[in-house]
């Protein structure tokens, strides 16, 4: 009721508002002089051609509406092996990896997705050659395909994913098993349909614009609650909305799609952080949002509707700029595939020719004078909760992330404090992903805790939850992030402080509870493991469920302190870890990365109690040098009263460094030099800077109380 009244109050204000103004078809995907001026275009002539001969083509074949619904299209896989199936009829589709033959009727029902997918784009370009040449027979086979289409959507029983049908599939479609793709191919067949409009009686645009397009559109919409508005499903339900709207002519419909409820402006409210990034916390599915909000733009355009002041909206493409690491590579964090800034051009082209921003042009391979990407610095999102510390040199730029903040709904991962780590010019510590959502090992791998760099209590994932950062800070030598989470395991605390200076990454993972628990800590790292102690083979799994049952290849023994183990990468620049606590037990092997046949190294250190303290230090310069590390440095910084922990760590050239940090909830306070500082988080000393030289220059200090 509370939507109906606001949709009707939506309907009263546009009423109000100047009318928008529907230009005569074709005028969504092209307009009647776009076409004009690409006939006339010399240069063009080859698309032109191009486009009429894949019409012909599909003519010659015949174009065939499947009278069967659909299923989820990551189900047309190999659930063996994650590979896309080749059909070799509409009965029997092969892995063209294992050779296992599929007949079952999910298959079949997904391959028909496929099938629906290729019939919505073939329909477009039968319209473009209509458009291009005012013949009828390619708009009269767009024509049949719509009217079908129409008489048949009534006839398919809704359905979804999981083998719901009716009214229990309440977020499943009808051609399709959810209502995402519904909307994705309502945008395809609004965009045939204007095309070739013109062609068509009224009688059967009248059928064609209720059954094949309104119907749907108004289905997803009366049910749109079930998915929930901040998802990325909404903002592709918004861009059908108003794909269908310019077709039709549908003036309450496409205002809703950007100022109702669950509009367009409301999304870049509630579902963009301030940093510019999608809430889910994964650069796929960032993309992927984008993509629908383009459609969505794309549509408004054509009837006067412009966003194109909105620094919300604007952040989209500039927030992900954060999250690359120096070679424009993103990392693989919750439901995310590999990706990177290069392959990201086409949505930068598109920026740029919206916005009219130079640096948009820059990332789209496009000059643009007077432009200059940003030096990328150490920073906080907040919104989505993740700490980007960078620092090293021009030759060896470092990159760390510690993954803190939301959980991010459906797509987000049980690995609160997980840290991915970049150097010597790749990727070393990483997030594995999603793999692909056809493969067992998605649910029994990518979503679980063991298969990132957090630790791990009593062998059991994480619950979702929202993480605190209790301090960042960036300084001309190093920069610092320390976070909390108290939900991930209810009853223990999980602290991470992280302090990247030069090419040293120190890192401290505390946890603390009211039971003793196994506790263990893992690091899943590029390159061949060598251990400074010995391991033996161990033959029995380290678990049967949690992801533990596909680590592989173990070898375990006991732990001891000072322990650097080393990896190797095949560019022979190694990576150490400086194994700083005694750990009961040390165990390598390997896990699986972006796909089934990607394996990865991965070290565990185990500890058992009620508390567990795990201190790192990651070598991240390339070289063969061996560092001296002690801990509880006298007189290093001051002893202070809160949870305080000191390092010193000291290079072969003799240069040496010191790490002093406060573990507290709340800072307790330290002594640097004769000055109390109160709210000290920790102190750092390297070769080229010095807190204590610092506070001393700036006087941001107090003086010691008197009774202390």
């Amino acid at each position: 009721m509370r939507y109906l009244v606001l949709l009707g109050l939506l309907v009263a204000l546009a009423g109000a508002a100047e009318p928008l103004a529907f230009r005569p078809h074709p005028r969504f995907l092209y307009t009647a002089e776009e076409i004009a001026a690409w006939k006339a275009d010399p240069a063009r002539q080859g698309e032109v051609q191009h486009v009429l001969t894949r019409a012909d083509a599909l003519l010659a074949e015949g174009l065939v509406v499947p009278a069967q619904e659909g299923d989820w299209v990551f189900y047309y896989a190999c659930p063996k092996d994650g590979a896309w199936l080749q059909p070799e009829s509409r009965e029997r589709h092969r892995c063209p990896k294992c050779e296992a033959v599929y007949t079952d009727e999910r298959t079949k029902a997904a391959y028909r997705t496929r099938l629906n997918d290729a019939l919505n784009e073939d329909c477009i370009t039968l319209g473009t050659a209509y458009a291009l040449t005012g013949e009828r027979k390619y708009a009269d086979a767009v024509k049949d395909v719509l009217l079908t289409l129409a008489r048949l959507y009534p006839t398919w029983t809704r359905h979804d994913r999981w083998g719901r049908k009716g009214a229990l599939a309440v977020v499943g479609g009808r051609r399709y098993a959810q209502h995402l793709d519904e909307a994705f191919a309502a945008i395809r067949l609004a965009r045939a349909y204007d095309l070739v409009a013109t062609a068509i009686p009224d009688a059967d645009r009248a059928i064609i614009e209720r059954g094949a397009l309104g119907d749907p559109v108004r289905e997803i919409r009366r049910l749109q609650g079930f998915v929930g508005a901040k998802n990325n499903h909404q903002t592709w339900f918004n861009a059908a909305y108003a794909a269908v709207s310019v077709a039709i002519g549908d003036e309450a419909l496409i205002r809703d799609s950007v100022d109702g409820p669950a509009g367009l402006r409301w999304q870049l409210t509630a579902s963009v952080t301030d940093d510019g990034l999608w809430y889910e916390g994964t650069m796929a599915y960032q993309r992927y949002t984008m993509q629908a909000i383009m459609e969505h733009l794309d549509a408004l355009k054509r009837v006067g509707i412009t966003l194109a002041d909105d620094v919300r909206l604007k952040s989209l493409w500039t927030g992900p700029l954060n999250l690359a690491y120096p070679n424009g590579q993103f990392p693989v964090i919750n439901d995310s595939d590999p990706a990177s800034l290069d392959g990201w051009k086409d949505v930068f082209r598109w920026g740029y020719g919206y916005f009219g921003d130079p640096l948009l042009a820059l990332y789209a391979g496009i000059p643009a004078d007077g432009a200059r990407k940003p030096e990328l610095k150490s920073v906080n999102l907040a919104g989505l909760g993740i700490a980007v510390l960078r620092g090293g040199t021009p030759e060896n730029p470092i990159c760390a992330m510690l993954d803190y903040g939301q959980h991010g709904d459906h797509h987000g991962h049980p690995d609160k404090l997980n840290i991915v780590v970049y150097a010597q010019g790749r990727e070393w510590l990483l997030d594995p992903g999603r793999l692909t959502y056809s493969v067992p090992e998605y649910e029994s791998w990518a979503r679980t805790t063991v298969a990132h760099n957090t630790v791990v209590i009593n062998g059991a994932n994480q619950q979702p939850d929202t993480g605190r950062l209790l301090h960042f800070e960036t300084t001309p030598g190093y920069a610092a992030a320390f976070a909390i989470s108290t939900g991930a395991y209810p009853g223990y605390t999980l602290k991470r402080f992280l302090i990247l200076a030069d090419d040293l990454l120190f890192d401290i993972f505390a946890v603390e509870g009211k039971k003793s628990a196994q506790i263990d800590w893992f690091i899943h790292g590029r390159g061949a493991i060598t251990s400074p102690v010995a391991l033996t083979e161990r033959r029995a799994r380290l678990g049967e469920k949690a992801g533990y049952q596909h680590l592989t290849h173990l070898r375990e023994g006991q732990g001891e302190k000072w322990l650097p183990f080393t990896f190797t990468p095949p560019n022979g620049r190694p990576y150490r870890a400086y194994c700083l606590t005694d750990d009961t037990t040390l165990v390598t092997g390997e896990g699986l990365g972006y796909q089934l046949t990607d394996t990865v190294p991965f070290l565990l250190r185990r500890q058992r109690g009620k508390r567990a303290s795990f201190v790192t230090v990651y070598d991240l310069s390339g070289g063969a040098r061996e560092l001296a590390i002690s801990s509880a440095i006298a007189g290093a910084a001051g002893a202070g009263r809160g949870n305080w922990t000191h390092w010193k760590i000291r290079l072969p050239d003799d240069t040496a460094y010191q790490f002093s940090v406060d573990l507290g909830e709340d800072p307790g306070g330290m002594t640097v030099g004769t000055r109390w500082l109160e709210h000290l988080r920790c102190a750092v000393e390297t070769p080229t800077y010095s807190t204590r030289a610092m506070l001393r220059e700036q006087h941001q200090h107090t003086p010691v109380p008197a009774d202390r």
